[in-house]
Parts: structure tokens; C-alpha cells; sequence
């Protein structure tokens, strides 16, 4: 059985777990949609540095881009001598390339005929983009984006390599205090579940409703 106090003490970790996972859901989010929008009307060109973005970025696994980031690129780059950083640029770039394609669904989902029939009222296709287009999209994107939520969220576990005291972390020294090696890691693999479970199944109920309320489905 686990003690009140090694479960206070795993606590301390459930912090910087939500704060890598938040942060590079947030970088993501700025650089998805973008991407998305890019990868929709902009020029052959950069249509193609977009396309390659989301390739890479998916093609690599995450704790090799942490590692690299982190042990490599940190001699150039001294800010990626702070693990935390690492973590959540790494996770944030990853993240980018998947909210990409999320939005990208999304915006397709809406239908051509909303754009032109924007463009037939005299909007331009930024115009009809930002005020028609993308605010439905983001609507059908959030059940997406709750699972991308709760996938950082557990993939943000892969910093603890780096040094940084997250759930993983604070598990694998406790592992360490008391040898045991099952009720550490089983209560760090609840707290995971009540982290990524109502958030995922709330954007989904949310968007769900929100569909049904703009006639979306």
C-alpha cells in the first residue's frame, strides 16, 4: 500500500507534468494552425515547407528530439541546457505538426461551398479564412485536440531523462526509497489517467455540443 506521504510526495510532480503538457500544447496550437492555414491557400512553395515540417516532425521520435535538443543542439543553443525547455520545445514542435493536421481535417470538413460563397459576398479567402472558415474548423478540430492533449500529457514522461522532476520523476525516486517496484509506478499510472481522461472527454462532449448547437454535424 501506498502511504498519505508518498502519495503527497508523487503529487509534487502532477505540477510540471501539466506545466510541459500545457506549454507545448500551446506552442503546437501556434504553430498548427498556421500550418494548417499554409498548407490550404498559400503558395506551392510554401506549401511544400509545410508538408516537410509535418513530416519531419512526426517522423522523429520525441525523446530523440529531447536528447538532441537537450545534449546536442544546447552547445549552440545554451537555452536547451534547461531540461524543462527542452522538453517543452521538443513536445511543442511534435505537437505543431499533429494540431497541423487536426486543423487541416477540420478546415476541409467545413465545405468549399462556405468559402465561395464568402467570396461571392466580397470577402477575400484571408477574409473568409478568419471569420467563416477557421472558427467552425476549430469547433470540429476539438475532440482532436483534446486527444492531442491528453497524448502530450503522457508522452511529456519522456522527460524525466532529461532531470526534470515531473510524475515520472518523482515515481522513480520513490521506486528508489522503497524498493518497491509496482505501487510507485501504479499510482503514477492512475494519476495519468485522471489527468488525460477528463480532459479529452470534455473538449469531446464540448465539441460535440457546440456541433450541434452551429449545425456543424
Amino acid at each position: 500500500m501506498i502511504t498519505l506521504s508518498d502519495f503527497l510526495f508523487l503529487l509534487q510532480g502532477v505540477p510540471v507534468t501539466l506545466s510541459i503538457s500545457l506549454l507545448s500544447f500551446a506552442l503546437g496550437f501556434i504553430i498548427g494552425i498556421p500550418i494548417a492555414v499554409v498548407r490550404q491557400i498559400a503558395p506551392l512553395e510554401l506549401t511544400v515547407v509545410a508538408e516537410g515540417y509535418e513530416k519531419v516532425m512526426r517522423g522523429i521520435p520525441v525523446l530523440v528530439f529531447m536528447l538532441f535538443l537537450h545534449f546536442g543542439l544546447a552547445g549552440i543553443v545554451p537555452i536547451f541546457k534547461d531540461s524543462f525547455i527542452s522538453s517543452v520545445v521538443a513536445l511543442g514542435l511534435r505537437s505543431g505538426a499533429y494540431q497541423s493536421q487536426i486543423f487541416r481535417g477540420a478546415i476541409n470538413s467545413v465545405g468549399r461551398d462556405q468559402m465561395r460563397a464568402a467570396i461571392s459576398l466580397g470577402m477575400t479567402r484571408t477574409q473568409a479564412f478568419r471569420h467563416i472558415i477557421l472558427p467552425q474548423a476549430f469547433i470540429v478540430a476539438l475532440p482532436g485536440l483534446g486527444s492531442e492533449i491528453a497524448l502530450l500529457i503522457k508522452d511529456s514522461s519522456y522527460s524525466f531523462v532529461l532531470g526534470v522532476l515531473d510524475l515520472t520523476k518523482y515515481s522513480d525516486i520513490l521506486r528508489k526509497a522503497t524498493k518497491s517496484f509496482i505501487i510507485p509506478y501504479l499510482t503514477a499510472a492512475i494519476l495519468y489517467i485522471l489527468m488525460t481522461f477528463p480532459i479529452a472527454n470534455y473538449l469531446d462532449r464540448w465539441g460535440s455540443r457546440l456541433k450541434t448547437k452551429y449545425g456543424l454535424r
